[in-house]
């Protein structure tokens, strides 16, 4: 019960006077909370900071499901998917999504339509690539950093969306695999849902390499979890 709730409750009671163990009770509850916001708003800037932005790159904030180009049945089932995603997403317990395709078929697109439409919601929501990603948990070693791995890793698990971009461009290295699975474990545990855009196909029979090569099972069998979608983007390309 907060500080104004105990007023109004006493009041209704015809009761206003407060003893000394009270209202030092009362000061100690408001110092705590005071206490705890001041916490969480310097680790959100200490996140920021390193990050170096919030949410979703300028190049992509006026991306929508509406201004996204629909000219076959495939790209309209991803529009689609995209929309009931935003629709049902305050009841999203974790379901995720991959869209997989050649660059310039609108994969970025629709991943940044999704988050912009759920950013005025109020949900918190990050594209970041694999690259870049691993760039700032660097940082977190350097000399200075006011934050660590375990700080860093945690504030990825805690966005509403995660959408990590760029699967297959990454140096593929041991670290990277340990961090990816670090970062979408805690978020399974969470039910928070992760997205990702590549241009590798699930599985390959030809020798070229494939997301479950790259990523390994354990990565794909979380993603998959609560009926994670995977979405092929397999029509020319936009830029063309």
């Amino acid at each position: 019960m907060t500080i104004m709730q105990e007023i109004r409750a006493r009041a209704a009671q015809g009761n206003l006077k407060y003893s000394w163990d009270d209202l030092k009770r009362l000061r100690e509850q408001d110092e705590a909370k005071q206490h705890d916001q001041f916490r969480a708003q310097l680790a959100n800037y200490r996140i920021s900071k390193l990050i170096g932005r919030s949410g979703i790159l300028a190049m992509y904030q006026g991306c929508s499901i509406e201004n996204y180009l629909v000219t076959n049945s495939s790209q309209h089932e991803a529009v689609s998917f995209a929309s009931q995603y935003i629709t049902n997403f305050d009841t999203n317990a974790g379901t995720g999504f991959i869209f997989s395709g050649n660059t310039g078929t609108g994969k970025n697109h629709l991943a940044a339509a999704i988050c912009n439409a759920l950013l005025k919601r109020k949900y918190s929501c990050l594209i970041i690539t694999v690259t870049e990603l691993m760039q700032k948990l660097r940082a977190c070693y350097g000399s200075g950093s006011q934050i660590s791995e375990d700080q860093f890793v945690k504030s990825m698990a805690d966005f509403d969306l995660l959408v990590i971009d760029e699967i297959g461009l990454q140096r593929n290295t041991d670290t990277e695999k340990l961090m990816l699975n670090q970062i979408i474990d805690q978020r399974v545990c969470r039910y928070r849902p992760t997205g990702m855009l590549t241009n590798l196909p699930y599985q390959s029979n030809d020798g070229q390499q494939s997301i479950s090569d790259l990523l390994g099972p354990r990565i794909m069998d979380r993603m998959k979890s609560n009926s994670g979608v995977w979405l092929s983007f397999n029509w020319e390309s936009f830029r063309k």
